[in-house]
């Protein structure tokens, strides 16, 4: 354990709170990076020669100030940064980019696939389509600070949005490419849903989490400037990494 155990017994500071500034210390020294399992309760007692009470008080006074994670059956984890956006169902619409920029984070993206597709039942009906409807799917891994946050995937009427196809792609915001394009932005008339779905082994892996590990699953469908179907979007979302403001 590279943290610092001494403890002052002498100092007016209590015991369980110079224990979470010894933690606090060792995460921002980079010693305990977000993600990390820090020492088990076992090896606290030990290294600090503390009881298992003062221990438990300093580690829930983390967890109670975001710092640290616990989860059941495997520790107590760093917590990892998390975005922090508005979950709406009004009018208004913002973009994953100027999410993390108002968390002062920088947002990137990373192509998983681009392609043409026949719309399904879903995305038909939205779109107002016929069976031979085309739309552009494209599904993308979103990132904050280089940390995955979601996977996102996005259906658009293929004949307006060809351009799409070009450009979009890494690390920039499909909205402002839109925009530059149309000057429309997008906009929300019908309600969102929010779900919880299991990661599947592919999801996990884009994401860097266990294979079933519970995702938000966001499904907004949204319409452009003149009230047409703009594209139907859906997002995987890590739960640890995001925070809904409702």
């Amino acid at each position: 354990m590279a943290i610092s155990t001494k403890l002052d017994e002498t100092s007016s500071t209590p015991l369980y709170a110079q224990i979470m500034a010894a933690i606090v210390s060792g995460i921002d020294s980079g010693e305990y990076k977000p993600g990390d399992r820090i020492p088990s309760e076992e090896k606290l007692i030990e290294a600090f020669s503390v009881s298992r009470i003062t221990v438990r008080r300093a580690i829930r006074e983390l967890v109670a100030d975001g710092r640290l994670v616990k989860r059941p059956g495997k520790g107590t984890y760093v917590s990892e940064p998390q975005v922090k956006a508005k979950f709406t169902q009004d009018n208004e619409v913002n973009s994953f980019t100027i999410a993390c920029a108002q968390n002062g984070m920088l947002a990137g993206a990373h192509l998983i696939s681009l392609t043409v597709v026949p719309g399904m039942e879903q995305e038909c009906s939205f779109f107002g389509f016929g069976p031979e409807g085309k739309l552009l799917r494209i599904e993308r891994v979103r990132t904050a600070d280089g940390v995955p946050i979601m996977v996102e995937e996005n259906y658009f009427p293929y004949e307006r949005y060809a351009f799409l196809e070009q450009e979009g792609h890494e690390n920039t915001s499909l909205f402002a490419v839109i925009f530059d394009h149309l000057h429309m932005k997008p906009s929300l008339k019908e309600p969102c849903t929010l779900d919880i779905e299991k990661a599947s082994t592919t999801l996990a892996a884009h994401l860097e989490v266990p294979c079933g590990e519970p995702l938000f699953l966001y499904v907004g469908r949204y319409f452009d400037d003149n009230g047409e179907a703009m594209y139907l979007g859906k997002q995987h979302i890590v739960g640890s990494r995001y925070t809904f403001r409702i």
